[in-house]
């Protein structure tokens, strides 16, 4: 994996994970909606981590996704993620 690159891990509501690398250093506001399916809502974990979710996701009745789930009820917050997630580090955003 290239430094010069931006790379993240995208966890999908059926529990498969797979790593994404981004063109730049940072990735676009395109790409990262790509990602999650839709407009873009960003959770701030305490280790420096940010898990992107699809803002709308609740309302348009996407599946819970379990293991994102399960990373922010770590972190403390009791809520629940649908669709995809991608959980990328704070630097890259």
């Amino acid at each position: 994996m290239s430094k010069s690159k931006a790379s993240a891990i995208i966890i999908k509501s059926s529990g498969k994970v797979e790593e994404v690398t981004f063109k730049g250093k940072k990735p676009k506001l395109e790409e990262l909606q790509g990602c999650v399916g839709g407009y873009i809502e960003c959770i701030y974990l305490k280790d420096g981590k940010v898990l992107v979710v699809n803002e709308d996701g609740k309302m348009l009745g996407l599946p819970e996704n379990q293991k994102a789930t399960s990373i922010i009820i770590e972190q403390g917050r009791y809520d629940f993620i649908v669709g995809d997630a991608l959980l990328i580090d704070y630097n890259y955003l």
